[in-house]
């Protein structure tokens, strides 16, 4: 029988085993089947997935017990009995986002970290952010120069009232010499009833029909802020500033509050327009026929019967105010952001400007309607921002990431210093350094576009010894923990 007729069966491959899983009767009896371990890359998966998730878990959790424990050491704070008739510690809070991110980066750490301890302690806050460099700055030293004003207008109005009292015992003496003059001639008593009469109707007030009522119901309810109860002026208010950028600019502010000029020079005008000149140009609004067409057209609805001069003050006041209204709008009809005006003191000239009367006397500086010491004697506390970026750093992010918990200790530890007011005086050597650990997280090529352009964030922080002897800072190493 040849080969043909009778064929081979076919040869089946090697077969795969079942590896042999873990059993038991009773699970056989109930219906389950073998338990089997999952292969090797799954194992490697879940592992992996498992360790990631209890990192990001146990990392939470504990920023959640760090926040906890330091809102409980402050809490005893908001407790105690306050008056009705006073204002609580308020702090002002600037806030800066890192370069190349959002402000919603140095938000977060405001949000999570620093603000639930403030609130637990009762203190009041004040935040101003910005998104582009420069409106903390502007905004410090305006402030101290609206005190300095003011400061001077409260010494020209002493003076004058000195002046005013000299005038009035000269006026008083020669009154007193005329009366003596006329003891002898007729008509004396009616004079002197005549100058009482003046004078009472002069001096006459319905409050004083109140008396004693009305005299300790003000006395009662009259506000007075915390902040301007203190003795010493480091135990008022307070500042905080969130990321490196915004400590800049408030050291800069500061000087250039104090030791600048009140008004801006020529050179800082230009600066300012050069500023704001680089922003696209905006089209007119109306050209010149249609203008002459809308003045008519409002002339005629103000007044019919207006004279030809009316007509004309109307219209033009009429085109200004609109000319006016549209300017600050762009062209896509949203608000123009206004320029951030220029420094009116650069650094190299701080040790050339002197220091202004106003604030050179031995008293401190105080605002004349709450009391409340000037900002530059409220302690800083800066509050470090590190922000990694960049896809090559994704390791070091991630390392971050997992120990954020780290971060909330310091932050929290930082705020709870603030709160308790552990103060120092401010080192002039190492005080300026402060958070500078944050400029190396700074994008490079951010860096050098604000080399080029002359950034004040990217130069060297300096200050002024006659200025840093006035500051203080929140020393969170002053804490004792138990």
């Amino acid at each position: 029988m040849s080969s043909s007729e009778n064929p081979k069966p076919p040869q089946d491959g090697p077969k795969i085993l079942k590896k042999p899983g873990y059993s038991n009767p009773a699970f056989k009896a109930m219906g389950i089947p073998t338990l089997r371990l999952p292969s090797r890359n799954w194992m490697i998966f879940w592992t992996v997935l498992t360790v990631s998730v209890s990192g990001i878990v146990y990392d939470k959790q504990q920023q959640k017990k760090i926040v906890k424990k330091w809102c409980k050491t402050v809490e005893p704070l908001s407790e105690e009995k306050f008056p009705v008739n006073e204002v609580p510690r308020k702090v002002t809070v600037f806030v800066a986002p890192p370069p190349s991110d959002y402000l919603d980066t140095s938000m977060s750490v405001w949000r999570r970290f620093v603000k639930p301890v403030l609130y637990s302690s009762g203190i009041d806050y004040e935040v101003f952010t910005e998104e582009k460099q420069g409106p903390i700055r502007a905004e410090v030293a305006e402030r101290i120069r609206e005190l300095r004003r003011e400061l001077i207008k409260h010494e020209e109005d002493i003076k004058r009232l000195n002046d005013e009292k000299k005038i009035w015992n000269r006026c008083k003496r020669a009154l007193t010499g005329k009366l003596q003059h006329m003891r002898s001639s007729e008509g004396l008593d009616q004079e002197i009833e005549k100058a009482a009469a003046e004078k009472f109707k002069a001096e006459f007030d319905y409050k004083n029909l109140l008396g004693v009522y009305y005299k300790n119901k003000n006395k009662s309810n009259k506000v007075v802020a915390e902040d301007a109860l203190v003795s010493s002026p480091e135990m008022a208010g307070g500042v905080i500033c969130i990321g490196r950028g915004a400590y800049k600019e408030y050291i800069e502010g500061v000087h250039e509050g104090i030791l600048g000029p009140l008004e801006p020079t020529a050179t800082t005008n230009a600066q300012t327009e050069a500023a704001s000149e680089k922003a696209p140009a905006l089209p007119e609004v109306l050209s010149g026929a249609t203008q002459t067409e809308a003045k008519v057209e409002n002339s005629n609805e103000v007044s019919e019967n207006a004279t030809p001069n009316t007509e004309t003050a109307l219209t033009n006041e009429s085109a200004e105010a609109e000319s006016a209204k549209d300017s600050d709008l762009d062209p896509e009809g949203s608000a123009k952001p206004k320029p951030v005006p220029k420094p009116y003191i650069s650094p190299k000239g701080y040790e050339s400007a002197e220091l202004p009367q106003e604030l050179s006397s031995p008293n401190v500086a105080r605002d004349l309607i709450t009391g409340i010491p000037a900002l530059f004697y409220q302690p800083i506390l800066v509050i470090p921002m590190p922000n990694l970026v960049g896809f090559l750093n994704i390791p070091e992010r991630i390392y971050r990431y997992y120990r954020r918990r780290y971060l909330a200790e310091e932050y929290c530890k930082a705020a709870a210093s603030c709160v308790l007011q552990k103060v120092r005086p401010f080192d002039g050597t190492t005080d300026l350094e402060i958070a500078k650990s944050e400029e190396n997280d700074w994008p490079k090529k951010w860096v050098q576009q604000g080399l080029e352009k002359d950034s004040p964030w990217v130069q060297e922080l300096q200050g002024d010894r006659r200025v840093l002897e006035k500051l203080t800072v929140y020393d969170p190493s002053l804490i004792k923990e138990e």
